[in-house]
């Protein structure tokens, strides 16, 4: 059976919200424990087949040190810009399925994560997302989730025969080449189930700046959500 390995991509330098991955989102946990508590508590993932990746800027020291601490997880540090140089360390391993997930979004639980890599072992596809890709000119199909329940997954190969084609227009997205449809890859989005379908599409679970910040702080305290628990699925919705 195709291992899974995950991906947890943060980092220090954002513009719009400087250090963001280790803000706090309640007394206790920051962005980056909500990240990488729920994806621990899915049934797929272990200590052992969880990376984070950031880069070797100075300012990440902090956050590496933070996860080396309190997680012992894998981690590997590359360049800043280059966000797809970053997956070349697995270019060593045989074929398996890259789950990507973002240090923007606290609060994709694991009972999204569990049903989502269900799904994609039972279909015979390369790429499976929740967000779908509509703002791409050749994917025109909405997503049935909200801004920040983000998740990707696909196979490795796929990824690393389109290794040349990566060029500084789209470095910092490794899954470019998926949702824009620039080569032959059988692709798919995630639709919404259970409560997930009384989610407002037009509302916002992503942190990208300090609006978003303070929005997510208010729906974890108005929903009592911890880091490794179903939030999404259990609130108020």
């Amino acid at each position: 059976m195709r291992k899974i390995k995950c991906m947890i991509e943060a980092r220090m330098g954002s513009t719009r919200l400087p250090g963001k991955s280790m803000k706090f989102l309640d007394k206790k946990f920051r962005l980056i424990d909500f990240v990488i508590i729920n994806a621990l508590k899915s049934k797929f993932i272990t200590k052992k087949n969880i990376y984070l990746l950031t880069s070797k800027k100075k300012n990440n020291k902090v956050l590496i040190d933070h996860v080396k601490k309190n997680y012992k997880i894998n981690i590997i540090a590359g360049s800043d810009s280059n966000v797809f140089s970053r997956y070349l360390y697995f270019k060593r391993f045989k074929k398996f399925s890259f789950l990507r997930l973002t240090a923007d979004n606290p609060l994709v639980d694991p009972y999204l994560i569990d049903n989502f890599i269900k799904f994609f072992k039972k279909s015979k596809i390369d790429y499976l997302t929740t967000r779908a890709m509509e703002h791409s000119k050749n994917w025109k199909i909405k997503s049935d989730y909200p801004k920040g329940i983000s998740a990707e997954i696909f196979k490795s190969e796929k990824l690393f025969e389109n290794e040349r084609k990566f060029n500084s227009k789209n470095f910092q997205s490794p899954t470019w080449f998926f949702f824009n449809k620039l080569f032959k890859a059988k692709i798919k989005k995630f639709r919404s189930f259970g409560k997930y379908k009384r989610l407002d599409r037009k509302s916002s679970f992503t942190v990208d700046n300090l609006k978003d910040y303070n929005s997510v702080i208010n729906f974890i305290k108005k929903n009592n959500c911890t880091p490794g628990q179903n939030n999404i699925y259990n609130s108020k919705l």
